[in-house]
Parts: C-alpha cells; structure tokens; sequence
C-alpha cells in the first residue's frame, strides 16, 4: 500500500543511499512516486533503486538545477483527482455485464456494455498532488437481450460532459457538466411495440469525497438544467461509501489482487426520494510498473432502472462485472 511503500521508499534514500532524514521531498499516491531530489547529486541512483520497489507504478523525480514544477498549468496531466465512484452504474467506463433482471413484468437475461472514460485536458497540480483538472469524458451504455435471438439492442444511453476535478490531500470533488440521451433499440421497437420516452436532458452535478484508507466516502447531488420531458423533478441526491484494499497480494509473479467494494446510493425527486441501491464486490487485477487493471465483480441492484428509456420501472438484477481499466 502507498504508506507501506513510502516507508520503503525513505528506508532505500536513507540507509542504502545516506540521504539525511528532512532532506528530500517524498509523496506516494496509488503507487505513483513523486521525489524532490534538487540537493542530491545521485538522483540517477535514486530514481532506479525506488523504481525496482515491486508495488511502485511511477517515480517522478525534482532533480538539482530543476526549477519547482509549475503548478500554473500542465496539459494532457495524468493525475487523477478525483476517483469514480466504484458501484455507481452511470460512470464512463469500459466493462461488460451479463445480470439476471427482475421487473414488474418479466425475469430474463440482458448484458450490459459500456465504451466511456474521462480525460483530463488541462490542469494545475502540485508536487504533492494537489491542484485542480479540467477535461472531458464520455459514454455509451448499451444493454441487449441475451434471450432474442439475435440479441437484440434494448436501450442506449449516451453521455458527454465537462468533468472540473479538484484535490487537496485526502478531500476531493467533482464538478461536472453532462448530457445525456437515451434510445430504444430498432429491433426492440419491432419486436416489442413499447411507448417510447425522448429522454433526454443536461445536468449539474456535484461531489465530494474524503479518503480514509482503505475507506472512501462521498456526497452530493445532481440538478437537471434542461430536460425533456419538460415534467421531470429536477433534484438528484447521491452518496456511497467504498472498501478498497491499501494491500496488494501477490497471485503469481507479476499479477497481484485487491478486494475492493462499493455501495453507491442515488434518491431522485422523480420517484419520490425513492433510493436506488447498486452494489459491487470483487476483485481487481493489476501489475508494478503498469496502469492498466481488470476488475472482476458481482454486480446487484435494486431500485427505479438506471437505463435511460425505462427510468420509471422499478427492477433489481444480479450478475458479473468484468471492468478494463486502461
């Protein structure tokens, strides 16, 4: 975990190297190192034997004769800020779905796939990790009856936005702007014949996190902008707490995996305050030195639908998540 290796990290500069206590800068986050190293001549030294440490992802080194990383303004950063939430079934991600539905007229199988990220254009952070991003992040979620013979397109939704990320120490937030549009399938319209909704609709939305490793909490909430039909309740309440393991066990070498879970809570005015429960359990999968991961899960919910063209249906599902983090 990230204070196991920054105490690691300080064991390696000052016993194997002979820095002096106090005399460099050194953060750890998600694996990622950060070192000021302007008052040692052996940075090179450095900068190898930190990044032999298994369990390290990065290390950035402050060399001397290197100014201070600016703070005012970085493109394309990497950093990020603020982590999505790991049960809310609306995040942008890259992940497939098989679940068993229940609804009020039916139980049958559908998958879920989803094609989504959030990219930071631009941003302002620190040595220490603290600043501010801005970027963009999209996605499509689409779910499709694994029962029809041709597996027919049930429901799309679509999202774009402007994600504004922001961190200071263990407290982060995110302030993003969205769209949203959901679509029902063309063989799920012939087949089936339902009342179409044109929901569609432009929300901001606010969160806030704190970070008690290896605990997670956050809150806050959504408000619709502009949104057909013109009759939807506008305010959202979110909020969800998250377990994911600070300690990495090694499977085989160069594979390790952390248990990690999430309740992701979200109450709309829509339904009467109603509160929609999806939770996820599993385990991810990863490697030193890389930022690609696979999740595997079990996915169950229980509440008003989270797909676009059926919000006011009432239906719960169990199923595996398989998620690809890249």
């Amino acid at each position: 975990d990230d204070g196991y290796l920054s105490g690691y990290a300080a064991a390696v500069l000052e016993q194997r190297l002979g820095w002096a206590a106090g005399s460099y800068g050194l953060t750890v986050s998600d694996g990622q190192l950060r070192l000021n190293a302007r008052e040692h001549t052996d940075s090179d030294a450095a900068h190898s034997a930190l990044a032999s440490i298994d369990g390290v992802r990065s290390v950035r080194l402050t060399r001397p004769g290197d100014a201070a990383e600016p703070v005012a303004g970085r493109w394309f950063p990497t950093e990020e800020l603020f982590r999505p939430a790991l049960a809310d079934p609306k995040e942008p991600r890259f992940f497939v779905s098989p679940r068993h539905y229940d609804t009020s007229t039916d139980t049958l199988w559908l998958v879920e796939v989803g094609y989504g990220a959030n990219f930071p254009v631009y941003g302002h952070v620190d040595e220490a990790g603290n600043g501010w991003n801005v970027g963009i992040s999209g996605g499509l979620f689409g779910l499709f009856n694994l029962e029809a013979d041709s597996f027919d397109l049930i429901n799309a939704d679509y999202t774009v936005g402007i994600p504004f990320t922001w961190r200071q120490g263990a407290t982060s937030a995110r302030l993003r702007l969205y769209h949203q549009s959901s679509h029902l399938g063309d063989e799920f319209l012939l087949n089936a014949a339902p009342e179409r909704v044109n929901l569609s609709f432009e929300s901001l939305e606010g969160l806030i996190a704190y970070d008690l490793t290896p605990f997670r909490v956050y809150g806050g909430g959504e408000v619709l902008l502009h949104r057909e039909p013109a009759d939807l309740d506008r305010l959202m309440a979110h909020a969800g707490i998250e377990y994911f393991s600070a300690t990495a066990t090694t499977l085989v070498p160069g594979l390790r995996g952390r248990p990690f879970a999430g309740l992701d809570l979200k109450s709309y005015a829509e339904h009467d305050w109603s509160i929609d429960r999806s939770l996820k359990v599993g385990m991810q999968f990863d490697a030193p030195h890389s930022d690609h991961y696979l999740r595997l899960s079990i996915d169950g919910y229980r509440g008003y639908s989270p797909h676009g063209q059926f919000y006011d249906d009432r239906i719960s599902y169990l199923g595996l998540g398989v998620l690809f983090g890249i």
